[in-house]
């Protein structure tokens, strides 16, 4: 028996693609020690695994009203900062004959690569590669907002910062908060197919489109759906992080007023549905939704177009509109439309008129749903868990 340690972030999007992997590697009789928040102990636990907790609390900078990389990262330096001696010499005690490391988590890497440990990274969005994200100055401009003195603040902290921890640990500073998201590791394990990877073909042979990993999640079935009709059903989500937008909500339930489509709006643990006021009887808000199950009844899915959310939904080949909110959400919207499986609305789009428009198209586009099947098919056809597992048991071997 080996032992594997994976470190990765306590947001849903970077937990969930893991467990099916864990619960591959434990079931081939391997030992896993996962380290993350306490908030995912359940769910890493349930997945066979051994959780260990990072004690730092993220959430103040997760649920800003506008969340920004710049934040994000700076709070992950200074975790590293203060976590790093005790991780170190906790793993060093394991002896891991592997690590499997998120690619946003920048203590797993510094761990990894300071005891010259094996390292397979894992991708829960696009491989990042020459010309797949928009260029830096766009990005900047998105994350930081119109009042850049924070985002700036923040960028020059976190250049300092982590300029202390590449003397002290094998680690290069971050420049800007975009080099967070690193590539780095000796194998590279990414959540979607090659169909759907922009540029696949610019990727050397240690990066593994392993295709979606995911799996019912623990607790879900737990919670029940609304009572639904055979009228054909639009599912609204921002996902865990980008979600306090009422007005968003509100233009959803505005575009879907006449009754001709139920709507299920999955609003987040931060947004009261009540605060919507009231609501059609055709129309159900809820902080949380079993999203699998909900996508076995939808007709189309309006998304912020998260990589998990946009592969679980052609799982069930369902069309997406995407409208993406931050960072790689806007390349993913981008596949979304290129392939034909969906509809891209842009920023001053985001409109009843807009959404309505875009749903009708796709519920009326025969050929939508044979895309959508033929995308599910090249998902199924990389692997997935087996083939993650398979990778890192050669890795360490």
């Amino acid at each position: 028996m080996s032992t594997i340690v994976v470190f990765t972030l306590s947001a849903l999007g970077h937990v969930h693609p893991t467990l099916p992997i864990v619960t591959e590697l434990v079931g081939r009789g391997h030992r896993v020690v996962y380290y993350c928040g306490e908030d995912v102990r359940g769910k890493i636990e349930a997945a066979g695994a051994e959780f260990r907790p990072v004690p730092w609390d993220f959430k103040p900078v997760e649920r800003a009203q506008q969340p920004r990389l710049s934040a994000y990262a700076l709070d992950q330096a200074r975790c590293a900062a203060a976590l790093l001696p005790q991780l170190l010499a906790e793993v060093e005690a394991l002896a891991p004959a592997c690590t499997l490391v998120d690619f946003m988590c920048l203590w797993g890497r510094i761990v990894a690569r300071t005891l010259n440990l094996p390292m397979v990274n894992i991708c829960s969005g696009f491989a990042l590669g020459h010309g797949v994200l928009p260029p830096r100055p766009m990005l900047m401009a998105l994350d930081i907002g119109p009042a850049p003195v924070p985002g700036g603040r923040e960028v020059l902290e976190l250049r300092r910062l982590t300029g202390q921890l590449a003397k002290r640990y094998q680690v290069k500073p971050l420049q800007t908060q975009f080099d967070l998201l690193s590539m780095d590791g000796d194998d590279v394990l990414v959540c979607t197919a090659r169909a759907f990877q922009p540029r696949a073909g610019g990727f050397p042979d240690r990066f593994h489109f392993i295709g979606p990993s995911f799996a019912p999640r623990q607790g879900e079935d737990a919670v029940a759906l609304p009572t639904l009709d055979d009228r054909p059903l639009v599912y609204v989500s921002l996902g865990t992080v980008f979600n306090r937008k009422h007005d968003f909500f509100r233009q959803c339930i505005d575009a879907f007023a006449d009754g001709r489509y139920q709507v299920i709006l999955s609003v987040g643990e931060a947004t009261d549905p009540r605060a919507l006021g009231p609501l059609p009887a055709h129309v159900h808000a809820h902080s949380y939704v079993p999203q699998l199950e909900v996508l076995t009844r939808t007709a189309v899915f309006i998304s912020h177009a998260g990589m998990n959310s946009v592969s679980e939904a052609i799982s069930q080949e369902v069309p997406v509109v995407a409208a993406p909110q931050a960072a790689d959400q806007f390349t993913i919207a981008q596949r979304v439309a290129a392939l034909g499986v969906g509809r891209n609305l842009l920023p001053f789009q985001r409109s009843a008129k807009h959404f309505r428009g875009a749903t009708d198209a796709l519920i009326e586009n025969v050929g939508v749903r044979a895309r959508c099947h033929a995308l599910n098919e090249a998902f199924k056809g990389a692997g997935g868990p087996a083939r993650a597992a398979q990778v890192i048991e050669a890795r360490m071997a």
